[in-house]
């Protein structure tokens, strides 16, 4: 048996022990090593939806109704302030004396329509002659020969409709307003003439209209 020098033994041993260091060392540096930083997430990025254009549906346009007398034409405002004017209404279906207030049709009712007549009860000049009628390609023609005929301003509107028109004045000739469009023809005739009864014409047979379209 071979006899193992004393110095091999130690060296030996210095390896065990230094390998056995190094391998602590290894797992403390192991230990000791930070743990690495987490990714940031990533910011979520905000999306903005494109807007759904929607069309909006067209107006339905109004349909022209022929009123059954002479109490549904005017709206309870106008009604109420001719009340304060002591204007009744005297003459048309619906009125005090009816259709027998008028000694010959009117233009209007010789096409269908109707005449209302508002004043103060034996006074003639104080009356309003407001008048409602349907129109047709028929009829339409003849009315608006007989309004170009009497001389009468004629203007279109934005809509297409034709007035005819004279201011009159204060000396006895009336204020006359008449609209036709191709359903129907409402006329105003003041017996007072002038800027202000002419204005006042107009504005009546807005309020007409407004009665009569929905």
């Amino acid at each position: 048996m071979t006899a193992i020098h004393p110095l091999a033994r130690r060296s030996r041993a210095q390896r065990l022990v230094l390998s056995a260091t190094m391998l602590a060392l290894v797992a403390g540096l192991a230990a000791c090593a930070p743990e690495p930083e987490p990714e940031p997430e990533p910011e979520p990025v905000e999306t903005t939806a494109a807007p759904v254009e929607t069309e909006e549906p067209e107006p339905e346009p109004e349909v022209f109704t022929m009123p059954a007398d002479c109490t549904t034409i005017l709206p309870q405002s106008r009604i109420d302030n001719f009340a304060e004017q002591s204007l009744e209404l005297l003459g048309g279906p619906g009125s005090v004396y009816g259709d027998d207030y008028f000694f010959d049709p009117t233009p209007e009712q010789l096409v269908g329509g109707i005449s209302c007549v508002y004043a103060i009860d034996g006074q003639d000049l104080s009356s309003l002659l407001i008048s409602v009628a349907p129109m047709s390609a028929s009829t339409r023609a003849g009315v608006v020969n007989d309004l170009t005929a009497q001389g009468l301003n004629e203007e279109t509107t934005d809509e297409g409709a034709v007035t005819y028109s004279q201011y009159g004045d204060e000396s006895g000739v009336p204020a006359i307003y008449n609209i036709v469009r191709d359903d129907s023809w409402i006329s105003v005739i003041s017996a007072f003439g002038g800027q202000v009864f002419y204005e006042e014409a107009v504005v009546l047979a807005e309020e007409v209209a407004g009665e009569v379209y929905q």
